[in-house]
This record gives C-alpha cells, sequence and structure tokens, in this order.
C-alpha cells in the first residue's frame, strides 16, 4: 500500500511540474496583449460600423532580408527604355498577395499576404490627420475644382495607405527599435536597401459624376471628416474611390540621380477589365529632377489634354489613349492626378528629413519679402535638385531618405509626447519657430494657404 501511495504520490508531483514548466515557458513564449504602436487614431462608432478593421504591419524584420528575386527582376529591367514593363513589374508585386479575388473590400490587409510580407509606417494614426481603423487611411489633402477634370466644379480629399516590402520593412524596424526613442540618423548613415520598394495607394471623395474615368469604381467604406478644413470637420462614413496608386524603387542605376525611380498610376475605370485592380494606367516615371529645365512653368493645372515637356530628360510620361487628361506637376514632371501641379513626385519626398526644416512644396516657403515663393523666385529651383540619398534636403537636418511617411511618424510621436507631458520639445523647433508640418499638405496650391 505504502509503495503504491509513493508511486502515485510521484507520479503526481511529476505532473504538477510538468505542468508548471509548461505554463511558465507558455507564459515566456506569449504574445503581449498590445503590439508596440496603435493600429488607428479614428474609428467609426458600432452603430455606424461594426466590420473588419485595420491592423497595422509592424513586425518588422530584425535582421536585413536576403534580396527576392522578384526584386532581382524589376532591376533587370531598363526603366529609361521599357519603363512601361518596369511599372508593370513593379505593380505586379504589390498585387501579389494583396488582391484577394473576392470583391474589393477585403484587399490590401497587408495581413492575409500569404507570398511576401509588407509592412506599415507606424505613429501615422495620431492627430487630425491620422489613420481611420476601416483601411488605415490617413488624411492627405485637398482636391481643389478642375484639377481632376473639366467636369469637377467642387473640392474633394484625398486618403491615402502606404506600405514598404521587407528590405524597407528593416529599417523602418531601424528607426523605431525603440518604440519610446526613435534613432533618426540610422536613415543618414545607411539609408534604405538596394531593391526596397514603396507602394502607395490614394483615394478620393469625389464621386464619379463629377470625375468620370473613375467609372466602374474601385470604392471602399472609410471614416473620412466631412470636408478637408477645418482639419476638426466632423468625421462620418464615406464612400472613397480609387484614384492613383504610387510606386517608389530603390535603384542603384538612378544614383547619379538621387537613387529612387518613381512612378504613378492613374485608375481608368473605362478599361472595363475583369480585375478591376489592372484598370490603372502608368501616367509616367521619373529619376530625377531635371534642375536645369525651366520651361513650361505654368504646368497645365486645369487638363483638358496631358501635355509633355521634351525638355525633360528623366521624366517619361505615358502617351496612350488610355491616360485621361493629366495635370502632372511643375514643369510638366512627374505628378499623379491628386498631386500638386507645382511640385513632382520626387520635389516633395527629397524634403523627407529630422526635424523638417523646409516645407515640402516650394509653395509653402517665403521669399525675402515674406512672400509665398513662386518660379520667378531664384530660391524655386531648390526643391527641384537631384539630392542623393540618404541626403538631408538641408545640411543641418538628418536625412529619412525619401520617405515622408517616416519623418512624419517622427513628428507625430514627438507631438504626442509633448500633449502626454505637458511639456514641449527643442527639436520640435527651428530658429524658434515650429517644425513644418508634413500631412495634410498633399494637393495644396499656394492661393490656398
Amino acid at each position: 500500500m505504502k509503495t503504491e501511495f509513493h508511486r502515485s504520490a510521484s507520479r503526481a508531483l511529476t505532473s504538477l511540474f510538468l505542468c508548471i514548466a509548461t505554463c511558465a515557458q507558455a507564459g515566456a513564449n506569449a504574445a503581449p496583449l498590445l503590439p508596440r504602436f496603435p493600429d488607428f487614431g479614428q474609428l467609426p462608432p458600432p452603430d455606424a460600423y461594426h466590420s473588419r478593421i485595420f491592423k497595422l504591419s509592424q513586425d518588422y524584420p530584425g535582421a536585413k532580408p536576403e534580396d527576392e528575386q522578384a526584386v532581382q527582376n524589376i532591376l533587370q529591367i531598363d526603366y529609361t527604355k521599357d519603363w512601361k514593363k518596369y511599372m508593370e513589374a513593379v505593380r505586379a508585386y504589390i498585387y501579389e498577395g494583396n488582391i484577394k479575388g473576392d470583391g474589393v473590400a477585403n484587399d490590401f490587409y497587408l495581413e492575409d499576404n500569404n507570398v511576401r510580407r509588407w509592412y506599415h509606417v507606424p505613429w501615422q494614426h495620431y492627430g487630425l490627420y491620422g489613420r481611420e481603423g476601416i483601411h488605415g487611411l490617413t488624411k492627405e489633402g485637398p482636391v481643389f475644382p478642375h484639377v481632376l477634370s473639366p467636369s469637377q466644379p467642387n473640392q474633394w480629399q484625398t486618403y491615402a495607405v502606404g506600405f514598404y516590402n521587407p528590405q524597407g520593412g528593416y529599417m523602418i524596424g531601424r528607426v523605431w527599435k525603440d518604440a519610446e526613442n526613435p534613432t533618426t540618423t540610422v536613415m543618414q548613415s545607411e539609408g534604405f536597401p538596394i531593391g526596397t520598394v514603396v507602394a502607395k495607394l490614394l483615394f478620393t471623395t469625389a464621386p464619379v459624376a463629377e470625375v468620370p474615368y473613375l467609372t466602374n469604381p474601385i470604392e471602399w467604406l472609410a471614416y473620412t471628416t466631412e470636408q478637408f478644413n477645418p482639419p476638426t470637420s466632423k468625421r462620418v462614413m464615406s464612400t472613397v474611390r480609387f484614384i492613383q496608386m504610387d510606386i517608389m524603387v530603390r535603384d542603384p542605376r538612378a544614383k547619379d540621380t538621387g537613387g529612387w525611380v518613381f512612378g504613378t498610376f492613374v485608375y481608368n475605370g473605362a478599361l472595363a477589365n475583369p480585375n478591376v485592380w489592372l484598370n490603372t494606367v502608368p501616367v509616367g516615371i521619373m529619376w530625377g529632377n531635371d534642375p536645369f529645365v525651366t520651361s513650361y512653368s505654368d504646368s497645365n493645372p486645369t487638363p483638358t489634354k496631358t501635355i509633355i515637356n521634351p525638355d525633360l530628360k528623366h521624366t517619361i510620361i505615358n502617351t496612350s489613349t488610355d491616360l485621361p487628361p493629366m495635370h502632372l506637376g511643375w514643369g510638366l514632371r512627374l505628378n499623379g492626378p491628386v498631386d500638386n501641379t507645382l511640385s513632382s513626385c520626387q520635389s516633395c519626398h527629397a524634403t523627407a528629413q529630422f526635424p523638417q526644416i523646409t516645407p515640402i512644396l516650394a509653395t509653402m516657403a517665403s521669399n525675402a519679402d515674406g512672400k509665398n515663393l513662386t518660379p520667378k523666385d531664384p530660391e524655386w529651383m531648390r526643391w527641384f535638385r537631384n539630392v542623393p540619398c540618404a541626403t538631408p534636403f538641408d545640411e543641418q537636418a538628418t536625412s529619412m531618405d525619401y520617405s515622408l511617411q517616416l519623418a512624419a511618424s517622427v513628428q507625430n510621436f514627438l507631438a504626442a509626447k509633448a500633449a502626454a507631458t505637458g511639456g514641449l520639445y527643442n527639436v520640435q523647433y527651428w530658429n524658434g519657430a515650429p517644425v513644418k508640418q508634413i500631412y495634410g499638405q498633399r494637393g495644396t496650391q499656394a492661393e490656398k494657404q
């Protein structure tokens, strides 16, 4: 009896120790309840929406990822000659695994991608322009009348969500390794690796009736403001329509003109592809700012046709009849339909730095007389230099290597910390004035300042 008792007691103690050990190991391996960074900042009340919500992709790679074959294939295409093939290859890379084929409502939830990981930049949730909670869209800027189409008499808004491939995600993680104290200097000392691919999907509140090429639309529900201004405008449930996709590729062949290749697509529903995401038409591609070209300075702000500047050597604009009339950027450099007519893709992104000493648009800066800059001012061409990658726009700042999202993430982080502590930080100022705001400026025109 005693022997059997001892055996039973021994088995019970062994089971208890195993249970304790298993529970301890489970506790050690358990994921924390909360992620390091909030997912979004604005969510409609349950009586207005109770379906899928946005999740920030933030498990950034701890080690530099291997180069993917798909990216190597892209980098073998000569974008100066086969520019459409280059852009279509980048589009296919972005779409793969992000389009589910069961309607569009569940597309581009990055956690569903079983092909490759994509990553969001944190700290886009904070403030009046921050991420809404259905698709993670940030409030980008206004769309003034007739910019999209001659039949557009009203002002509308732009919302967007951007994401980076594993190479880009690795550097986001390097900046934000310490969630309470970002390291901005790594972007200037290292920059994004060759093969980094960035995508941004842009949506507008403009209706098809005013922008006919949005027919057969890709529509998402979103929690937007009723109007762009004031920034405190009430948030409401809205239908937004896909209008533009921007791409950036860190390509070594562009090293002499900045290190990045930029491309823009516009949606044209009249193409009626069964896969509606393929209704995107390349607007064009650019790999340099053509810093000595000043022709066509009036641009084409309210387009009835697309005008091409033959003087540009580092921009190619699509001549296909599939392309709706586009205004493009200053001097007819590449810009998308919701972008500023007095800027360019590369011009805006070149200003990404910390602190944000210089505004992202030349029209937001002042000349010696205190007036907004115009193309007639000698300072204007500062925004159309070929700033090398990982080099700051202003020598006193630290480069964010063309990533306005990363620059804005640090800016938002500091604003939130200041609000939480009831104090302010020296790095939020430059020469006694607040640093320049990034979010909410896309599409802004000088006369509207």
